[in-house]
């Protein structure tokens, strides 16, 4: 990629609003076929005072890659990440001095895909802030380290938030992609077993059944009797049911399954 390449990708980032799809190809355009040049330039960026270039240098430093080499594309393989420690000591001194939201939820969300020791000590103090955005921006980089003890309680008290955006993800961190497991952890999910977002409800399910607690049982026929699920969640389904990862149910064998586990269930056939 030429120097005048770069150049042109770079102005693009900042054309339209923040999430447009024309600004964020030119980020990724930029990511996939990281370089010096462009890590040096995202740097550059970083320090501007400008806060729509902060946000952009933070977006294009957390997933910078080498373009991929022949064999790559022949096995659909991702390259990893380049300059990711220097990445991160750039994202997060951007975080302790950042006054922009849009810039320091780019910098929030870096700090996930960078994936580096001490995220999440970085992250915990944006749990209380009073911009669901950023809130959101925590519960997603979180997900990154899903089984820290550091991120252990940020994730308990993000469970409970106000925005449905945030008790989404902060409970598909702590349920699906974190394997902690204590008698807190689950009463978070049965308190939201009854949520008011379906999505979240849908998690809280998930994550007692890959506990393997029972309370998951009536809550999860109800999910299948209503006719559907995120298929996602088929492999946190299945540890409650005792079921082997490799089977290849759909609705009405979890539904059969769930009778045949738990009998108890039987007389509401009829009522469900």
């Amino acid at each position: 990629m030429t120097t005048e390449e770069i150049e042109t990708l770079f102005a693009a980032t900042l054309i339209g609003d923040y999430d447009d799809d024309a600004p964020w190809a030119a980020v990724k355009a930029l990511r996939r076929n990281g370089n010096r040049e462009i890590f040096d330039s995202a740097c550059e960026w970083c320090t501007s005072p400008e806060p729509l270039k902060r946000a952009r240098g933070a977006d294009i430093l957390c997933q910078l890659r080498a373009p991929k080499t022949p064999e790559q594309e022949l096995n659909k393989a991702i390259p990893d990440p380049i300059y990711v420690s220097e990445s991160f000591d750039i994202l997060s001194r951007m975080i302790a001095s950042e006054s922009d939201e849009q810039a320091l939820s780019s910098e929030l969300h870096g700090l996930g895909h960078l994936r580096q020791e001490g995220s999440a000590s970085i992250l915990a103090p944006f749990a209380t802030h009073p911009s669901a955005e950023i809130r959101f921006s925590v519960a997603c980089a979180l997900g990154s380290f899903p089984n820290d003890p550091e991120a252990i309680p940020t994730l308990i008290g993000l469970a409970d938030d106000q925005d449905d955006d945030v008790r989404d993800w902060t409970l598909f961190a702590l349920g699906s992609q974190s394997d902690a497991d204590s008698q807190e952890i689950r009463e978070v999910f049965v308190r939201h077993l009854e949520d008011s977002f379906p999505n979240a409800r849908e998690e809280a399910i998930a994550g007692l059944a890959k506990r393997k607690d029972h309370r998951a049982a009536l809550p999860l026929l109800r999910l299948m009797e209503s006719g559907s699920y995120f298929s996602h969640h088929e492999y946190d389904f299945r540890p409650l049911l005792d079921a082997p990862d490799d089977v290849d149910w759909g609705i009405e064998d979890y539904i059969d399954a769930l009778y045949s586990r738990f009998p108890e269930l039987l007389p509401l056939r009829e009522s469900l």
